[in-house]
């Protein structure tokens, strides 16, 4: 069973958000209050403060509205007149009880002769039995008795009593049957279907004849004295408290708070209870378990006579009894449960209900044991007591069967029988209860199997927030409680449970701490069913429960009294087998493993070392080869070490070796489909001195996709031959609908698409997630596809580089255009061959940093063929003139060196001051400024930053299954979270999958495509998840680890709900996030001194590789020259990450020389290099870059108020020129 969801044993009441506004307004009560009413059916304020304010006044009915009161009323007057001796003759439970004590009570002050009556439960039994008459009889000689709480199917013993010279009247409230008594005063409010006092107690009732008399005799307040007696038998007999009964109770508690009745004092004083704080639904846990134990135990007199006696001595001792008794109840109880369900395992047989029976079996704890056999095996049961060849039975219901109906069917083998739907009172012969039982068992056949389910309510489900002091207290102005309106009980989904312990004596207790991450509330659970399971349970599960307030030591705590654990049970996927989630994580190990050689097998070009050069004699196939020399790349399938071995031969077929095996491992495939590779020789190294030795270094180069590839790229390139006929309108529609589909630009997006077409240079401020970068994937389409032009993209880091070319080589591959990137890490070859396609119009789209522009520009210029420059997060401009990336400040002298093509700024912060700066640089005009005011109102942020059970808050939000993406800051946590949130939410396993750049390209592809379709609902990913892919869907955004800036902060948040729904945005991170995140930001843009420590650990290698040979290079992996830059200064803060970003700078600089790919790496280092300036290395100010904006970007992220931080994601800030749209 998955949770609440699909519980067949809960039923979660309707919502209704509106109604639960009204009402919380209206009515000025808490949201909790207002939820609870709603779901409750209160619609209208009207309604909800009738229901908050319950009167006797307003809500009480005439007592003449009862069929046969008047009567009743007229015969019981006459008696009074005619000083007649009045038996009033009630009921062992506790509604008889009362209703005899408030009649009773009442007829005296009327001043009528009156004698009361409790029958005895063994030996007299139920209602009206001869022997219980026979003793009224002889002890009062009464000329009229008067039945409370029973009668109605008496017909027989009425009759008799005419015959004695008696008048009977009868009032009742069980429903009548065949045997109603005739020709004497029956009042029973259920006689009419749609009487509106047919849900009263036997004491309600009892309570309308004294206001009839009362009334009658110029009293007419005196039944206000009798509520808190009515009361108990009201909450006794469990009946609805709505209308009436809600008005009697309401009246009954308050009197009670205040009462001097010595019998109720000295009962609350044994029981430990405090009348003055006494509310209805602890009636049922406190005075009246005591006073129905009175009558399951023979002793009906004990409680009685307390409730009815006047003297504070009296009621003491009779308390004092009745305490005693209670206890003799729960032992008889306890050891006839034992023996009964013994008797059940051994003979049911799985039918649809329980009849079993035993000789000299308690009369009076029947009832409570029918009930827990009818819990354990969910069918009705009914318990007998056999008795010298009679049989009297308790029996209880189960779901919505109705009991009462199908005994009925069954009557004419019963004596009598009496109850209502949930629990009746059975009396037959003993001969005939295997007959009993079969015709029971068909009655029960006709009923549909839902029918025996028990289905309880939940009213709604919360937030463990909710769960406070005053909120629970708060729903305390709803009383009274009881049938109709219960102590709700609320639901929680997705919790996780801490400090699982077993307590009680016999530890069948469960104690523990539910928790969301956010917050935690202690709970219990009584007799917890599967305690084991529970304290084994670490994953997700929902809970039912009560919430109450607890005091101790004089600290008041919430408390959830919790009533069902549902458990979020693994649930198969649909159809077919292992889904890709399953599959993905099949592969986990060897997707995190990919180091270097990750996406090797989608690259057109590598370096690499051959390996095995010196094995097998292939050192003479060494001689004389030489830089620049061309080699085949030849597969070996049947090679017995590894039957993905590419081998390495020179062109007249002698081996050199072999490619590394994990490049091989990616290769072969792609060879083996049809795609054929070319290497040549970069370098031959050693060979002489103290390394005879030669190894080779080699390029290599995809010369020919495989098939399917191959066919992709010629269907890409056959769609840009078809765009390339059409007129440029045709075209940007044709554009549209290829990046977005269906979807139709908006106004501004059109209006930016419309002015760049024109050729007006265009500055764009729109709200992150409203599309600016469509209308520069559009427009650079177009230029490419029009007018063979080439378009720059500049965004301010160099790791949203790397995200967007990733997205933007398939985005534009589809329309056969070719994207290449230009930042400080790309290598020098690298470089040179992407300005050569940019000249040659082999490259459309270059992805690149301002620096790298701007040092860079007579390069591009060269190429003549850029004609549009995008700027994106073009606030960051702002400041370039005084000295803040002062790459920005060279962008009019960057425009007009590439001959002046039209540029787009896009951006959601611009200012004023920021936007008229922005013109400046670019240049644009004023008037060709469009802003797109919108808000996404729709967003929601959740503010956890510092949480400290992150885990529990994912699990919570996750377990909702709403589509979620999880952003971290590792491949290895992608995976880690994701494998918790599968084993914690089991049902959701299939579901939940890891996105990073482990991943190849098919495989990214296919979790997009999954989660768009919702295959899919949790990824959890490193930050290019949802990077140009069209996912509108997205419910929440998790923010698990801190971005590394505000552009990457306002993407990731930016990605929720952007179909306009609303959407949650949670930050789980925190200061230790921050520490981790400069760890990493440093490590790829190391200081000034960290470099300088560098170098000299670079020099002493190649001075130590000068000694030992001829050939000064050396080999050394990063992790051994950051062990050495820890010799040499123990406070080094190098690792291999800063020591491969510090080698890349130097070789930018030209102070060293490297050759070789990974391992086969070699480093040369360059006498006499002229002095080191850090400036003018593009990757050192692009990492230079990075730290100070994740430094400000840190320090604003922790600090800022909520407020700031969501506006920053929804609102754009705009300039107060420009065209303005929304």
């Amino acid at each position: 069973m998955p949770g609440l969801a699909d519980s067949r044993r809960w039923e979660l009441l309707p919502q209704d958000p509106e109604a639960e506004r009204r009402l919380a307004e209206g009515c000025h009560v808490p949201a909790l209050v207002a939820r609870t009413m709603a779901a409750r059916g209160i619609r209208t304020v009207e309604e909800a403060k009738r229901f908050l304010s319950p009167s006797l006044e307003r809500d009480w009915q005439d007592p003449l509205v009862i069929p046969g009161m008047r009567e009743a009323a007229d015969r019981v007057d006459r008696a009074i007149a005619d000083g007649e001796s009045i038996a009033i003759f009630g009921d062992f439970d506790v509604d008889g009880m009362s209703a005899t004590c408030l009649l009773t009570l009442g007829l005296r002050e009327l001043g009528a002769k009156v004698s009361p009556y409790i029958p005895h439960r063994f030996g007299e039994g139920y209602g009206l039995s001869k022997d219980a008459l026979t003793r009224v009889i002889e002890g009062c000689h009464p000329d009229l008795i008067v039945t409370v709480d029973n009668g109605i199917a008496s017909k027989v013993e009425v009759a008799w009593l005419r015959t004695q010279g008696i008048d009977v009247v009868v009032t009742d409230h069980h429903e009548p049957a065949e045997l109603v008594p005739e020709d004497v005063p029956v009042c029973d409010p259920k006689l009419e279907e749609k009487n509106p006092s047919r849900e009263l107690a036997g004491a309600g009732v009892a309570l309308k004849l004294v206001q009839e008399l009362g009334r009658r005799h110029g009293r007419d307040d005196l039944w206000r004295s009798y509520t808190e007696v009515a009361t108990l038998g009201t909450i006794s007999d469990m009946m609805l408290l709505t209308g009436e009964n809600r008005a009697l109770v309401a009246d009954g508690i308050s009197c009670m708070r205040r009462t001097r009745r010595p019998g109720l004092l000295a009962l609350a004083a044994t029981a430990g209870v405090d009348l003055q704080t006494i509310t209805s639904d602890e009636l049922p846990f406190s005075l009246i378990p005591r006073l129905n134990a009175a009558g399951r135990m023979g002793t009906t007199d004990v409680a009685f006579d307390l409730l009815l006696t006047n003297d504070p001595a009296e009621a003491a001792v009779l308390a004092g009894r009745l305490e005693q008794t209670n206890t003799e109840r729960r032992e008889i109880e306890s050891q006839l449960t034992e023996e009964a369900m013994a008797k059940v395992e051994a003979t049911y047989d799985g039918g649809r209900v329980v009849v079993v029976g035993g000789e000299g079996w308690h009369e009076g704890v029947k009832g409570i044991v029918a009930s827990r056999i009818a819990n354990r095996y969910h069918v009705p049961a009914i318990l007998f007591s056999i008795s010298d060849g009679i049989a009297r039975g308790s029996g209880r219901s189960v779901g919505s069967v109705d009991l009462f109906h199908a005994v009925d069917q069954c009557s004419d083998q019963l004596v009598r029988f009496g109850g209502h739907a949930g629990a009746v009172g059975v009396t037959c012969d003993a001969a005939n209860l295997d007959s009993f039982r079969e015709s029971l068992e068909e009655a029960m056949e006709a009923l549909p199997a839902e029918d025996f389910e028990d289905r309880g309510e939940v009213t709604a489900i919360v937030g463990l927030d909710e769960m406070t002091i005053a909120n629970i207290d708060a729903l305390e102005v709803m009383q009274p409680f009881g049938q109709g309106n219960k102590k709700p009980l609320f639901g929680v989904r997705g919790v996780t449970m801490r400090n699982r312990a077993k307590v009680g004596g016999q530890g069948n207790h469960l104690r523990f701490v539910a928790t969301d991450g956010v917050s935690s509330v202690a709970a219990i659970m009584f007799r917890a069913p599967q305690i084991d399971r529970a304290v084994d349970c670490e994953g997700a599960v929902d809970l039912v429960f009560e919430p109450v307030s607890e005091t101790w030591q004089g600290r008041t705590k919430p408390k959830l009294m919790v009533k069902d654990i549902a458990y979020r049970d693994a649930t198969a996927p649909d159809d077919g087998p292992d889904g890709l989630a399953d599959e993905l994580f099949s592969r986990a190990g060897e997707i995190l493993s990919r180091d270097e050689y990750a996406t090797i097998a989608e690259a057109e070009r590598f370096s690499t070392k051959v390996v095995g050069v010196s094995f097998d004699g292939r050192q003479d196939a060494t001689e004389g080869l030489a830089g620049g020399e061309e080699l085949a790349l030849v597969r070996e399938p049947n090679n017995e070490a590894d039957a993905n071995a590419i081998a390495v031969r020179r062109s007249d077929g002698r081996p050199l070796g072999y490619l590394r095996r994990q490049i091989a491992a990616a290769l072969a495939p792609l060879m083996d489909a049809g795609a054929t590779y070319t290497a040549s020789v970069l370098e031959v190294t050693g060979g002489a001195g103290a390394k005879p030795s030669r190894g080779v270094n080699i390029s290599v180069e995809r010369t020919c996709a495989p098939a399917g590839a191959e066919a992709a790229e010629e269907t890409a390139g056959a769609v840009r031959s078809y765009l390339a006929t059409l007129g440029p309108d045709e075209l940007t529609d044709e554009l549209r609908r290829a990046l977005i589909g269906d979807h139709q630009l908006l106004e501004a997006q059109r209006l930016a698409v419309e002015q760049l077409g024109q050729g007006r240079s265009t500055l764009c401020v729109m709200a992150t997630g409203r599309g600016k970068s469509l209308i520069f994937h559009l427009h650079a389409a177009r230029e490419a596809i029009l007018g063979h032009g080439a378009s720059v993209f500049v965004y301010p880091l160099r790791a949203l580089v790397a995200d967007q070319a990733y997205h933007l080589e398939a985005t534009f591959g589809k329309l056969g255009m070719h994207v290449e990137v230009l930042t400080g890490e790309t290598p020098l070859e690298e470089r040179r061959r992407t300005f050569e396609a940019l000249a040659a119009g082999d490259a459309d789209v270059i992805l690149t940093t301002p620096e790298f522009l701007a040092i860079h520009r007579d390069q591009f210029a060269k190429a003549g063929r850029v004609s549009f420059v995008v700027v994106d997060e073009a606030h960051h401009m702002a400041g370039a003139r005084g000295g803040n990336r002062s790459a920005y400040a060279q962008m009019p002298q960057v425009l007009e060196a590439l001959g002046n093509p039209t540029a787009l700024a896009v951006t959601a912060t611009a200012e004023p001051k920021v936007a008229r700066e922005i013109l400046s640089l670019l240049p644009i005009a004023p008037d060709d400024v469009i802003v797109d005011d919108s808000v996404r109102q729709n967003l929601h942020l959740r503010d956890l930053r510092e949480v400290r059970d992150r885990e529990a808050v994912l699990v919570n939000v996750v377990s909702t299954g709403l589509k979620t993406v999880v952003y971290v800051n590792s491949r290895e946590q992608s995976v880690s979270l994701a494998r918790m949130l599968r084993q914690n939410i089991p049902e959701l396993a299939h579901r939940i999958a890891f996105y990073n750049a482990g991943l190849s390209r098919a495989d990214r592809l296919r979790v997009e495509e999954a989660f768009r379709s919702g295959e899919l609902c949790c990824i959890v990913s490193t930050s290019a998840f949802g990077e140009g892919v069209n996912l509108p869907d997205i419910r929440n955004v998790m923010l698990y680890h801190m971005p590394f800036g505000s552009i990457e902060f306002n993407q990731m948040s930016g990605r929720a709900g952007r179909d306009g729904a609303d959407a949650q945005i949670y930050l789980l991170f925190g200061s230790r996030d921050a520490r981790i995140n400069e760890r990493i930001v440093s490590s790829a843009a190391p200081a000034r001194q960290d470099l300088v420590l560098l170098y000299r650990s670079l020099r002493t290698l190649a001075q130590q590789a000068a000694t030992e040979a001829d050939d000064a290079s050396f080999s050394s992996s990063n992790a051994d020259i950051a062990q050495l830059a820890l010799e040499i200064d123990p406070t080094s803060r190098l690792d291999e990450k800063s020591v491969s970003c510090g080698v890349s700078i130097f070789r930018e600089l030209g102070f060293l020389e490297t050759s070789g790919y990974g391992s086969a790496r070699r480093i040369r280092m360059v006498e006499s290099p002229r002095r080191m300036e850090l400036n003018e290395s593009i990757r050192y100010l692009e990492g230079l870059r990075s730290r100070d904006a994740f430094d400000a970007f840190r320090d604003w992220v922790l600090a800022a108020p909520t407020e700031e931080l969501l506006e920053r994601i929804t609102r754009p800030i705009t300039p107060d020129f420009g065209h303005v749209v929304g």
